[in-house]
């Protein structure tokens, strides 16, 4: 019995064996239906998941009119404020003064009545018998030179110093036209009386030659007309000497006036330049020493806000908040690793430090401009327009402050995977 048994386990065990190692058909039909189906899967889902390829980028969030920053051109204390924190600031306002050896007052004076006059090629007027005494430091050799040649030019317009040698030359040149006419009247005169002295002379050769007058008497006549001749030739040399006199008359009056004339355009003309000088050196004072606004907007006090304060040169004092609302921008600092696939209108995502995008989540905007060439850094300066209100993501306002700073994310491509794979298994191949 024992015998028949282990017989018959071994049988069976041969069949299972039997059964084991031959796959039916219908197995194989099905598996290799179901695997060819599953790859089929996997390309589709391949080809219809989109990533994206980004170039993360530093991001600045600002305004197209920036605010501006007002650092310290001079180490020194403040010695003037002349704005509140917060306060409302126009272009060209001063805001703060730092120590120098002028009364910025007194500069400040003159640059007003600098700034109103007229210069004119003809004429130049300055209010110097009004102005005070005025203490200007750096600007006290500019204003002493403006103030000589000033004075210079202004006696030079009211005493006229070539006025007595044009009179002169006035007086000269009528007298010596009266003359002249004096003397040709009479030598109009001379000419008809030696004319009647010649027929004269002609009867009487007449009679001398038949015998009627003495040789004497015709001598006589000869005599005559020769004193009348020389009188006509000595009315053509004085005649002549009056117009030469005249003629160097009127040269001197010309003379006159060109010297006249250039006199007044040379002192007009140095007068011009000291006062182009001055108005350099106001400015040149106003650089180095005054703190101004350059924008209409409020101003925002950092570090310094009282005078006696010391501010180091390069220190920013003041920064100023532009007035008029304007377009959402934000400057991106791109590597140029990858650079070249950054295109205009391409989107982008930034994350702004001040509001977690895990709580807040990101802005969007449009790529608008890419500098040419990148900056000392190494970095691609892009211009991101943002949309007119600063909504999130998640449907959250954004408070707008200046100059917030974040992380971005240029989204280059929508590549799917079966590209991406296929970009790897060239790279690969290529190596």
């Amino acid at each position: 019995m024992a015998d028949n048994s282990l017989k018959n386990i071994e049988l069976r065990s041969e069949e299972v064996q039997d059964i084991l190692t031959k796959v039916p058909n219908w197995v194989i039909r099905w598996g290799s239906t179901i695997c060819f189906l599953l790859i089929l899967l996997l390309l589709l889902i391949f080809w219809l998941v989109k990533y994206p390829d980004i170039i993360p980028s530093e991001a600045l969030v600002t305004t197209q009119i920036p605010p501006q920053k007002e650092y310290a051109r001079v180490t020194g204390k403040l010695t003037a404020v002349l704005v509140k924190d917060n306060a409302t600031v126009n272009v060209n306002q001063p805001l703060a003064i730092i120590e120098n050896t002028a009364d910025y007052k007194d500069v400040f004076l003159l640059k007003s009545i600098i700034d109103t006059l007229i210069v004119d090629a003809k004429a130049f007027q300055f209010p110097l018998d009004n102005m005070p005494v005025l203490f200007l430091g750096d600007i006290d050799a500019p204003y002493a030179l403006f103030e000589n040649s000033y004075i210079q030019y202004k006696l030079n317009r009211e005493l006229k110093p070539f006025s007595n040698d044009a009179l002169a030359n006035k007086y000269s040149i009528a007298e010596l036209n009266r003359r002249l006419k004096n003397l040709q009247s009479q030598k109009e005169i001379n000419a008809i009386e030696m004319e009647f002295k010649a027929k004269d002379l002609k009867r009487n050769e007449t009679l001398f030659e038949k015998g009627i007058i003495s040789e004497q008497t015709y001598e006589n006549k000869q005599l005559e007309y020769a004193q009348a001749k020389r009188n006509y030739q000595s009315f053509e040399s004085s005649i002549s000497q009056i117009k030469e006199n005249l003629s160097n008359a009127h040269k001197n009056s010309r003379g006159t006036e060109i010297n006249r004339v250039k006199e007044e355009m040379t002192l007009l003309k140095q007068v011009i330049q000291s006062y182009n000088q001055l108005k350099k050196a106001i400015k040149d004072w106003e650089y180095q020493y005054v703190l101004r606004s350059d924008i209409n907007g409020k101003v925002s006090f950092l570090n310094y806000w009282n005078v006696n304060q010391t501010v180091n040169q390069s220190d920013l004092v003041f920064t100023i908040i532009p007035a008029q609302s304007s377009l959402f921008i934000a400057k991106l600092k791109a590597p140029t690793q990858n650079s070249g696939k950054i295109k205009v209108g391409q989107t982008v995502n930034i994350k702004l430090e001040n509001y977690p995008d895990t709580e807040f989540g990101v802005l969007k905007g449009i790529v608008k401009n890419i500098s040419l060439i990148p900056n000392k850094e190494g970095f691609y300066i892009i211009d991101v327009e943002l949309p007119k209100k600063l909504i999130t993501t998640y449907n959250k306002d954004i408070d707008f402050k200046q100059e917030m700073s974040g992380s971005a994310e240029i989204i280059t491509e929508d590549l799917r995977l079966i590209e991406r794979l296929f970009y790897q298994f060239r790279n690969v191949l290529k190596r």
